[in-house]
């Protein structure tokens, strides 16, 4: 199916679906009972049309910040059909051993997995670093449910989660380290470095493995949030018991009961609901301005 094709569908099924949901007011008898039936599918059209433009202009400011491709490789990233070949890409490792040594956004596919698109970050401590994480500015609020966490959000080339799913696809091949970066608003800089890193599947609820700590903001992954399955605000897998600590802490996470670390919480606001890793700052609620998480593939 073409690109054409793909919107021409989604505008007449939404067009049926329109004429559907106020066929029963559009009733033979007086012209006022007709115009008030056609008052009432226009304001339904109406909607379901903003909503398909604003689906369709989200699409298009994604695009617009990422690599140009064709009408072709748009459709296949839509549709999420197209599967890996044996010389693609697994991660920003093997991008990197293709000579590619700018950052920015590549397509990756991992071994049995349809392709997607990451942040490669090719400077920092020899490049080859792919980005999971990034926030600095509250462009996007990351108050999302169980399943936007799942299949990721964002902007590549700004704030984004890139999705739990493409998180254990990745590293479910292999060995990886984590690298959080960490500055707070006056541009101090930390970071947490982990020799290994990965995520579960989704019969685990995404749960998480760290270890090997070592750096400058201090360990506030490891201590209280390994082990722990993925919760957001519709999907509670904590360990607090009656206390939904994504509901409470306006974030999604590996919380227990429950957090040592709270860095996909609210942007700019001070408080348990804020961007919070805990040692920063002597185990104080000190909000963070920037974080980043990015995994490289440990040869």
């Amino acid at each position: 199916m073409t690109c054409l094709e793909l919107f021409s569908l989604v505008v007449c099924l939404s067009f049926v679906n329109s004429q559907t949901t106020v066929s029963g007011n559009v009733v033979s008898g007086s012209d006022a009972n007709n115009i008030q039936g056609l008052k009432l599918m226009m304001q339904t059209l109406q909607t379901q049309t903003q909503v398909l433009q604003s689906q369709i202009s989200a699409i298009h400011s994604t695009l617009l910040t990422q690599q140009t491709m064709s009408v072709d490789e748009i459709c296949k990233i839509i549709s999420n059909t197209q599967t890996n070949a044996a010389n693609d890409p697994a991660d920003c490792v093997d991008i990197k051993g293709a000579g590619h040594t700018k950052s920015g956004v590549y397509t990756v596919a991992p071994p049995g997995e349809a392709r997607f698109q990451v942040y490669c970050d090719m400077e920092t401590d020899g490049g080859g670093w792919l980005q999971i994480q990034k926030r600095q500015d509250g462009s996007v609020d990351f108050y999302k449910t169980y399943s936007e966490y799942e299949t990721g959000f964002g902007n590549l080339t700004g704030e984004h989660y890139l999705g739990n799913r493409n998180i254990h696809a990745i590293t479910k091949t292999g060995k990886y380290e984590l690298l959080v970066e960490l500055e707070d608003f006056q541009k101090h800089v930390k970071y947490a470095h982990y020799s290994s890193f990965s995520v579960g599947d989704a019969a685990s609820d995404y749960r998480l493995s760290v270890d090997g700590y070592n750096g400058t903001a201090g360990d506030s992954l490891v201590f209280d949030h390994n082990g722990h399955g993925f919760s957001a605000h519709d999907a509670d897998h904590d360990g607090a018991g009656k206390i939904n600590c994504a509901e409470k802490h306006h974030g999604g996470y590996w919380y227990s009961a429950c957090f040592k670390s709270n860095i996909n919480g609210k942007w700019g606001v001070p408080g348990e609901q804020g961007i919070i890793w805990g040692s920063y700052k002597d185990w104080t609620l000190y909000v963070l301005r920037r974080t980043e998480m990015k995994i490289r593939r440990v040869k």
